[in-house]
């Protein structure tokens, strides 16, 4: 078992004496008896510190806390995407669960925060952080099965009866295993039950790992986790060697093989090839000046006027439309982290507005285009349309450029069997540069 890097751990005191000890208490999250019990194991065990099945930010949500803003820097970094499917997962669940029983998950965690508060002990957070479950989740998913996930979410929070025939059959006083990452995930199990499996039992290894490392340094631990994760937890504390390496469960899973991106990428290699042969042909009368400069404008009205109508300021769009040309032949850009880098300077957004977008959506008074505007009255959802549209324009723009536009361009050169010759004619003289290099 590889060394453990130290657990988030508030108002820490020293360990008790001698070796350190863990007692697993094993709650349903949306049990009043679970409560209870949490209460009682704390007083009776005395602790010197009670961990919890937290990441920092569920902590400081339960605590009422404000997420954290959506930031320029996640945005082009890519974490946007986690960060807000994150919340908007938990956020669903929990009014799922709240509408269907009328309770409030994580009774039993603000429990056991508060007695460890009364005690003067302090409070481990000792579960993976939510973003990177979600990202690895996220990654083990197709293409279809991700399609499928964001309609079902869509039809759900608009009350269009997504996974009724889950909920109707649960008793909450016999929810013995799930916190509301884990219901979240038993929730969408369907769509990919090894994916879902995998997690769960990733997160059993994570927290023991946490766990571990509190007992080796002496403390003795009163462990509060939902129950249907104790009996993994509680085998890999009498089996420590049997964990797997820590480095295997945190950071980005292995990529999948994607027709999808495969795909997006075999068009960019196409353009550039396109491009570059063209300019290997040595065509005069500035054809290609005209070719590039088409394919400039021709990214950019899309992408801009796609912006626009997303509601983007005229920076916003104007960025967005500016740099489309270029991310359509790079498939690791995207004209819309621009756009919204750019929007974000001027309309700071938290994710908390999630929340809000929930409310819009299941109210089924408002009609489409009511729905439309309110939803568009928030940040955050005219920051994912801005962004999303944008590259929606680029992505129109680059699969009509060959059909519309090459076809008017290429008069100038004998129309397309003419840029065919041209084409080979690089080609021709690639080849002989190459060779050339050879001899």
């Amino acid at each position: 078992m590889e060394e453990m890097p130290d657990p988030d751990v508030t108002g820490r005191r020293p360990p008790s004496s001698g070796s350190g000890s863990v007692t697993v208490v094993g709650t349903a999250h949306v049990s009043h008896d679970s409560v209870d019990e949490v209460r009682q194991t704390i007083a009776e065990r005395q602790p010197d510190i009670v961990a919890v099945e937290l990441d920092e930010g569920r902590y400081k949500q339960l605590r009422g806390e404000t997420p954290d803003d959506i930031t320029s820097s996640d945005l082009l970094e890519g974490n946007t995407v986690y960060q807000l499917l994150a919340y908007w997962l938990l956020s669903y669940v929990q009014m799922r669960l709240g509408e269907q029983f009328d309770i409030e998950p994580g009774a039993d965690m603000r429990a056991a925060i508060e007695s460890a508060e009364e005690l003067g002990v302090g409070v481990a957070l000792v579960d993976r952080d939510i973003q990177t479950t979600i990202q690895r989740f996220w990654k083990r998913l197709t293409f279809r099965e991700k399609g499928k996930l964001i309609v079902g979410l869509v039809l759900g929070l608009a009350g269009i009866g997504f996974g009724e025939e889950d909920y109707a059959t649960i008793d909450p006083d016999e929810m013995t295993d799930t916190d509301v990452v884990t219901a979240m995930m038993e929730e969408f199990r369907h769509f990919s039950p090894g994916g879902a499996e995998a997690l769960i039992d990733e997160r059993d290894a994570y927290i023991a790992h946490n766990l571990v490392a509190l007992r080796d340094q002496g403390y003795d631990v009163v462990a509060v986790v939902g129950a249907g994760h104790q009996a993994g937890i509680e085998r890999y504390l009498e089996h420590p060697a049997s964990l797997p390496p820590m480095s295997g469960l945190v950071g980005a899973t292995k990529r999948r093989f994607s027709w999808y991106r495969a795909i997006g990428y075999g068009i960019a290699v196409a353009y550039l090839v396109f491009f570059f042969l063209i300019a290997m042909a040595g065509v005069r009368d500035g054809f290609l000046l005209r070719l590039f400069l088409a394919w400039f404008l021709f990214n950019g009205f899309f992408a801009f006027t796609l912006a626009k109508v997303a509601g983007a300021r005229w920076t916003s769009a104007g960025v967005g439309g500016a740099v489309a040309w270029l991310t359509s032949l790079n498939p690791l850009l995207a004209p819309g982290w621009f756009a919204g880098y750019v929007e974000l300077r001027y309309r700071p957004v938290n994710v908390e507005d999630i929340g809000l977008m929930n409310e819009i959506m299941s109210d089924e008074q408002l009609s489409l285009r009511e729905l439309l505007d309110d939803m568009l009255e928030i940040p955050l959802f005219r920051l994912i349309a801005i962004v999303a549209l944008t590259n929606v324009g680029s992505m129109i723009a680059t699969f009509l450029f060959p059909f519309t536009i090459l076809p008017w361009l290429a008069a100038d050169v004998g129309g397309i069997s003419g840029v065919g010759e041209r084409l080979i004619e690089g080609a021709r003289t690639s080849a002989e540069l190459i060779i050339g290099v050879f001899r």
